[in-house]
């Protein structure tokens, strides 16, 4: 494995890294909050979890797919592969998160722990509905990344003595 981005594709790489911290860390306060002001009665034990978890993978997440990028900016294949890997055992608590929550907040359950808080409730919808709408976005930074470290500089790149 041959971790070598192109010169001109370490902005992206620093680019791709400040999109992806940004949206988790938004997401973390958000789901954050919302975690905080949920109900602690029982009915609502589904969606407080499910919501912390997702408030807590955000914030590992957020400097994850940093640490992933700054290993790719700097061609450190050691670096980029940890926290590649480490970067997808996190995405795949997010993906998790993306099907637990609504699971959670529109079971019966769900719905009456909205019940107990109501803005909190309709605070949780939101944020959810915004959380699913960017989820490729998150994805195709990951995505991006992994192209510009390995994939870009591995399989497609051009050596000079393969142009004609």
């Amino acid at each position: 494995m041959a971790v070598s981005p192109l010169p001109e594709d370490k902005p992206k790489l620093v680019f791709h890294a400040a999109m992806m911290a940004i949206q988790n860390i938004g997401f973390m306060m958000m789901y954050y909050d919302i975690w905080g002001d949920t109900s602690p009665d029982f009915v609502c034990k589904d969606t407080r979890e499910a919501v912390g978890f997702m408030a807590l993978t955000c914030f590992c997440v957020a400097f994850l797919c940093v640490g992933m990028a700054f290993g790719g900016y700097i061609a450190d294949t050691t670096t980029f592969a940890l926290y590649w890997l480490l970067h997808l055992v996190g995405g795949a608590c997010y993906t998790a998160c993306t099907v637990m929550i609504p699971l959670a907040r529109w079971s019966d359950d769900g719905k009456a722990c909205a019940a107990l808080t109501p803005v909190n409730g309709d605070r949780l919808e939101v944020v959810y509905y915004l959380h699913a709408a960017l989820y490729m976005v998150y994805v195709g930074g990951m995505l991006s990344i992994t192209y510009f470290s390995f994939l870009k500089p591995t399989f497609f790149s051009v050596t000079v003595g393969d142009k004609p």
